[in-house]
């Protein structure tokens, strides 16, 4: 038997894939790779005891200005790059911006008011989907917040902080825990299997009736 949380699960996935196409979530992954490595490089030119902090600041700049192109081209009208403003885009329901995690470290998230109200955004998608209340009918989302994460525990040969892995996650509205989470290479393999489903054949073929073959009729067939 399948438990209500595996069906809400699935559920909350659906509700993902309908909103958010493959390609915006892949283009998001490259973005984030993409601002790491260039960051990384420009981060390099400083002495190695200044490196760290560094390229905490250069590699903020350059992801988020990978992270705002890849969205402009999705159309997802993303907010204006200002200083460590965070950027945040719109694509269906939801609102998506991005988060680094130092070595998996998900603590002090609640620090930024903006993702505070973001993660709020979250309220309804939590009622329905994950914690379900037997008594009142939760109403449909009509609005959400998705970041994406970027996992920050590898060191390159210059002694930087390098991102190993990019994963999307729908924050709790109060951000103490989270209602989903997954790498997003993982992730992208439940739209193959959306797409693998096929629709019933529901065609009945008829066949021709046979004609019974007349004799001495008007036509001369005999």
């Amino acid at each position: 038997m399948t438990s209500p949380h595996t069906l809400g699960r699935k559920e909350l996935e659906r509700l993902i894939i309908h909103n958010i196409p493959r390609d915006a979530f892949m283009a998001c992954e490259d973005a984030y790779y993409g601002g790491d490595v260039k960051g990384r490089s420009h981060a390099s030119i400083f002495e190695r005891g200044h490196r760290p902090s560094a390229a905490g600041s250069v590699k903020h700049f350059f992801i988020n200005e990978s992270f705002h192109e890849a969205l402009v081209t999705l159309g997802a009208e993303p907010t204006p790059l200002r200083g460590t403003r965070l950027v945040v885009g719109r694509l269906g329901i939801f609102n998506v911006a991005r988060l680094n995690v130092p070595g998996h470290k998900w603590v002090n998230l609640q620090r930024s008011a903006t993702r505070k109200k973001l993660a709020e955004l979250n309220d309804s998608i939590g009622r329905k989907y994950v914690q379900n209340d037997f008594f009142a009918e939760a109403s449909e989302p009509t609005g959400g917040t998705i970041f994406i994460v970027g996992v920050m525990d590898g060191q390159d040969e210059n002694g930087i902080s390098q991102l190993t892995q990019v994963m999307l996650a729908l924050p709790a509205a109060d951000m103490k825990s989270w209602l989903y989470m997954s790498t997003i290479a993982d992730f992208l393999k439940l739209y193959d299997r959306v797409e693998d489903i096929v629709q019933p054949d529901n065609a009945k073929p008829k066949l021709k009736p046979h004609t019974k073959k007349q004799t001495d009729n008007d036509q001369g067939n005999q």
